[in-house]
């Protein structure tokens, strides 16, 4: 059986300058390769977590906001606190921390395109949330 050992996800959004530099300038994300002039695909990265954006035609303008609200991209972190702090200094706009009932420390961002990114660790802290 062949072996899949790398998630790469390559998600549609209005505006490709608009990313790049909120994932630069607010997540600490760098910028790796770029396809176009101006580019219409890019992929960045930080820490072995590598996202693809691409900004098709019309695409992403015909999916409804809300249909965002389904997806979810689920980052691990070893230490899920600094990372929050790190980011709020940047200016991104950070969820309050919360402990789940299975068993994650986590917060969420959501990006210019209204997708959802979740950082957590795990934790033996008693959950602060019942959901």
């Amino acid at each position: 059986m062949a072996m899949m050992t790398r998630q790469r996800p390559m998600l549609a959004v209005q505006d490709l300058r608009r990313t790049i530099d909120f994932y630069r300038d607010k997540l600490g994300f760098t910028l790796g390769d770029t396809f176009g002039d101006p580019p219409v695909w890019c992929s960045l990265h930080r820490e072995g977590v590598e996202l693809m954006f691409n900004q098709p035609p019309d695409a992403a303008k015909d999916v409804p906001r809300r249909s965002r609200d389904y997806q979810v991209f689920y980052i691990n972190a070893d230490d899920v606190v600094a990372l929050r702090d790190e980011l709020l200094g940047h200016g991104a706009p950070c969820s309050d921390l919360r402990v789940t009932i299975y068993g994650m420390k986590e917060f969420e961002v959501r990006d210019p395109d209204h997708i959802w990114l979740w950082f957590g660790q795990p934790t033996d802290e008693p959950p602060t949330v019942t959901e």
